[in-house]
């Protein structure tokens, strides 16, 4: 799952200088002639790629990674190089976001229901209640888009109360 390569495509990057999409291609591929001539791993900043336009064309385009923004950033000034870095920052930080909390979909059901047995264990050892265990079972599954009956969580009318006797006193 964080093996997603974190990247934004040369049109969004041009989109966010407020370049033409083929003045950033000239751009990155003079860095991508310079990187390697000084023997500098060019994938570590940009990779060739194409898309498909409306009129289903194939076009040239390239994969940015965070370090070509931050080379791009550089080599812009003032203002737009400003605004540029804020926005790939936070488009960079909401792929990390989504990352970090993968969408239900994205985790196997198996999983789920592996979790739920080891905590099943760990609730039925330390003597929780029934409802209590129901009501966990309940909030973990909807997280993960699985629906229970709303009469699934069947709270009792009374608990049993429990006299524990500790060191240093008891019930008289």
């Amino acid at each position: 799952m964080n093996n997603i390569p974190q990247v934004l495509t040369s049109l969004e990057v041009a989109q966010m200088v407020g370049k033409e999409h083929k003045g950033l291609l000239r751009d990155i591929r003079r860095y991508c002639e310079q990187l390697g001539e000084s023997k500098i791993a060019l994938t570590d900043f940009f990779s060739e790629s194409t898309y498909t336009t409306a009129q289903n064309k194939t076009v040239p385009c390239y994969l940015v990674t965070k370090k070509g923004c931050e080379f791009i950033a550089h080599k812009l000034t003032g203002q737009k190089g400003a605004e540029f870095t804020a926005r790939y920052i936070n488009r960079f930080h909401e792929m990390e976001k989504g990352l970090m909390n993968p969408q239900p979909a994205e985790i196997p059901v198996g999983e789920v229901a592996s979790y739920l047995k080891a905590m099943d264990r760990v609730a039925v050892r330390q003597n929780t209640a029934p409802y209590k265990i129901a009501q966990a079972f309940k909030m973990v599954s909807e997280q993960f888009g699985i629906q229970l009956p709303v009469d699934f969580v069947k709270v009792p009318e009374y608990e049993q109360m429990s006299l524990e006797f500790g060191k240093g006193g008891g019930a008289a």
